[in-house]
């Protein structure tokens, strides 16, 4: 691809990119298609149509979209991570473990992919290497809300209620309005038997997400 059909990409690519943040999913993968016939070889254009394709639930497709990515450009990390999630959509969980490990072989620094290994590793009942993941991922980005609460569900399973309790709280320092994350802490009260925390844990929930269901079944 000469300078001036580069240019020319990243100006579709640009566009493209507008359509996918406008909520516009459809369009945006119609365009994206198109420009895979223009630019066959060109890697991130399979990556923006997987990422597409999985938005609006097509995840076969997606995985087809990732593994053409993958085919020119093996080390292509934010596809391996996206070919992770996918995977795990899929209930396929140690095949997205296999791409989360590809994609921090090449950047060991990945937040994401540190947290989403470990969920996956929590679904296939490792919690030990499940808490580890989250503890590197939060190494790297202490202010992870997300991977704080994760941290909390691993200790909550196993029993280290105090240890979830401050997992939850810090997760809500970061984010006040992680509804999931006061419903954690609800359930982390309820098993100290602190009932009065639990509730307004709940309560807090719903103040949020009034159509949390588990949270009204609690309370």
């Amino acid at each position: 691809v000469n300078r001036e059909n580069q240019q020319q990409l990243q100006m579709h690519i640009k566009s493209v990119i507008a359509l996918y943040s406008n909520g516009q999913i459809q369009e945006a993968l119609d365009s994206v298609e198109t420009l895979t016939k223009d630019y066959p070889k060109e890697p991130l254009l399979y990556n923006i149509s997987g990422v597409c394709y999985k938005a609006i639930g097509q995840l076969d497709a997606a995985v087809k979209s990732f593994e053409k990515a993958l085919a020119l450009k093996p080390d292509y990390t934010e596809v391996n991570y996206n070919l992770g999630l996918t995977f795990q959509e899929l209930g396929m969980l140690e095949a997205a473990v296999k791409r989360y490990e590809k994609a921090l072989a090449v950047n060991p620094d990945y937040a994401e992919a540190h947290n989403n290994l470990g969920v996956t590793f929590k679904e296939l009942d490792q919690l030990d290497a499940a808490i580890g993941c989250y503890e590197k991922a939060l190494s790297i980005k202490p202010d992870y809300a997300e991977a704080h609460n994760n941290l909390g569900i691993a200790f909550l399973e196993l029993g280290q209620l105090e240890a979830a309790v401050e997992c939850y709280e810090k997760t809500l320092t970061i984010q006040p309005d992680h509804a999931d994350a006061y419903y954690n802490l609800g359930n982390a009260f309820k098993e100290l038997g602190q009932v009065d925390d639990a509730v307004k844990s709940y309560e807090k929930a719903l103040a949020i997400q009034p159509d949390y269901a588990e949270a009204h079944n609690n309370l």
